[in-house]
């Protein structure tokens, strides 16, 4: 009898979850059986490491470091990013939400809203907390600080949940959540609506009205101890003078390399930012070398103490992203001296960080996953030494854009200026999104497809473009063989995106012919590949060859804090991630 009871109240149990899912309701956050064994959940994102380079330099490594977790962690060789415009803000918006910008809504780093230009991490309704620090005045008697952004801090272009707002919801706001980076948005987007605490660097850690007031009292104890003043005047040399960098990636002195923040081609590196005392100059300079994850991991590092995160009773969250890696990436490329050396740096700051979260916290309570927002494009010069480029190609979005207007002026010469000038047809141009001016397409009275289509056909034809999407294109069906379509769908939002997306040949770059540095943003492998490696209770070591995405972190932090997947996470924990590998 009490079996059959039993059996009833399985079958009526089941029931009433189908009928709930059934109506459209969301079923309540599950209650773990026991308690959690992850007491601290943490996110390391590299910016820029792309994928291979872990494999390229791993000779290179320590065994505590990076190998430590290829090792004793999983460690998936084939992560890409399935969406096309790989920048920082979807890097960032996508590791925790589990899901892509044209779900999440973060398509760039910036876009055109309703004729005007937004940034994907701030509105203007905010205020920064602390203000930048004021400079002494110069021999000119100038006092001098560093701009503050017309947009400040805020999540709130974010469409979509984190796993942090989850474990807010699923701990009764128990749970403690940071996130934070020099960059404001790669602080502020993995971690939700609702954190502890967001912070960034700009001359000293700070945050915006969005989230308090004023900062905690420990970032205001480790602002005035001045830590991020100590590297002032310091030379940023090579880290393993015993290592033969030129065998390991390029001559010093490489064709298409920057300069920095007046830091020189080559090594030694000076970091005063070229001015004789502390300035805003000195903070760029910082950042642009290793010694901004330096200062990032110190103040972390207070975070983790001051808030005891992962000494509590419920299980905590820390994101912590390093964005050196991808200042010096974009000046000096990513075969060069330098950024080898802030690779090895990374190496070794890996091995502090792990050894550190074994002692604070122990080395089985924690989960820490490791990747990066976005790869990188070789130097368009080293590409044309090396036969992938025709010739060292950039290209330049103004000539397309007056190249454009020339040409929709001749195919539809009825619409004009005011004044009886040429129409300026192109609102904007926020690579890879071209934005019409809608009062001219008006004016032409010509339908938006017709002419949309026309540019698409035009700017198909100029150097270094490989193809041209109109966003009723985007919005439409695309073949499922077509693997550089369906990442740009994956990146297109109706209310967000230009008219049509430009999508360069690969390995060129967007910029003036002769230009140094180089950048990221494209559909292309070398954009989209990061590293993925998990370490954690129950994860088995070693190489995993299994697909996957880095969005698979939302999934696999929610199953190791035992709650709720985020509502719009699409990408499944890896099949093989508790797998002995063979």
């Amino acid at each position: 009898m009490r079996a059959a009871i039993g059996v009833l109240l399985v079958g009526v149990v089941t029931l009433a979850g189908a009928l709930a899912l059934i109506a459209g309701l969301r079923p309540p956050p599950p209650t773990p059986a026991r308690e959690p064994s992850v007491k601290l959940a943490v996110l390391i994102v590299f910016d820029q490491l792309r994928g291979d380079m872990l494999q390229r330099w791993q000779p290179l490594f320590r065994t505590d470091g990076f190998v430590r977790l290829q090792r004793d962690g999983a460690w998936f060789t084939h992560c890409y990013y399935p969406y096309g415009t790989t920048t920082t803000g979807p890097g960032h918006a996508s590791l925790l939400t589990g899901t892509c910008g044209d779900v999440h809504g973060i398509i760039n780093n910036n876009w055109l809203e309703k004729g005007l230009p937004v940034y994907c991490a701030g509105a203007d309704r905010y205020e920064l907390v602390p203000p930048p620090p004021v400079f002494p005045k110069d021999s000119k008697g100038k006092t001098s600080t560093k701009k503050e952004p017309k947009e400040i801090g805020t999540p709130e272009r974010l469409r979509s949940e984190t796993v942090a707002d989850v474990l807010k919801e699923a701990t009764h706001q128990r749970a403690k959540v940071f996130g934070l980076s020099l960059k404001d948005r790669s602080a502020i987007l993995p971690i939700g609506q609702r954190p502890d605490g967001a912070y960034w660097f700009y001359g000293v850690f700070g945050t915006s009205t969005y989230y308090r007031d004023t900062v905690h009292p420990w970032v205001k104890a480790f602002n005035e101890s001045r830590w991020a003043d100590r590297w002032f005047g310091h030379d940023w040399t090579r880290f393993r003078p015993d290592i033969d960098y030129q065998r390991w990636s390029s001559p010093d002195h490489s064709p298409g390399e920057g300069t920095g923040v007046a830091q020189g081609i080559a090594f030694p590196h000076p970091t005063t930012g070229g001015s004789p005392t502390l300035g805003p100059k000195y903070y760029e300079a910082l950042a642009n070398s290793p010694f901004g994850n330096d200062l990032l991991w110190e103040f972390a590092k207070t975070c983790i103490r001051a808030e005891q995160l992962g000494n509590r009773d419920v299980a905590d969250m820390l994101v912590i992203s390093f964005s050196s890696n991808d200042l010096i990436g974009h000046t000096w490329g990513p075969d060069s001296q330098e950024v080898l050396d802030v690779t090895l740096r990374s190496d070794a700051l890996m091995a502090d960080i792990l050894d550190f979260l074994d002692r604070q916290v122990g080395h089985d309570r924690y989960l820490l996953a490791l990747t990066a927002d976005h790869g990188i494009c070789p130097l368009t010069q080293r590409s044309y030494a090396q036969g992938l480029l025709p010739k060292d190609l950039r290209v330049d979005s103004t000539q397309l854009q007056n190249a454009l207007n020339d040409h929709l002026n001749t195919v539809f010469p009825t619409a004009q200026g005011r004044d009886g000038s040429a129409a300026k047809w192109v609102e904007a141009v926020v690579l890879p999104w071209f934005y019409l001016n809608p009062r001219v397409v008006k004016a032409s009275g010509q339908a938006p497809d017709t002419v949309n289509a026309e540019a698409a056909k035009f700017l198909a034809t100029q150097e270094g473009v490989a193809r041209v999407f109109t966003r009723q294109q985007l919005a439409g069906p695309m073949a499922s063989t077509d693997a550089i379509a369906q990442r740009m769908k994956r990146s297109f939002d109706p209310q967000r995106s230009g008219d049509f997306a430009v999508v360069l040949v690969p390995y060129a770059l967007p910029g003036k012919p002769g230009s140094t540095g180089t950048t990221h943003g494209a559909p292309y492998n070398y954009d989209r590949h990061v590293p993925l490696l998990v370490y954690g209770p129950g994860i088995r070591g070693g190489i995993r060859t299994e697909p996957t995405t880095p969005q698979a972190i939302a999934s696999i932090f929610a199953e190791w804090l035992q709650i709720r997947r985020p509502q719009h996470a699409e990408f499944p924990t890896p099949t093989t991630l508790r797998e002995i590998p063979r």
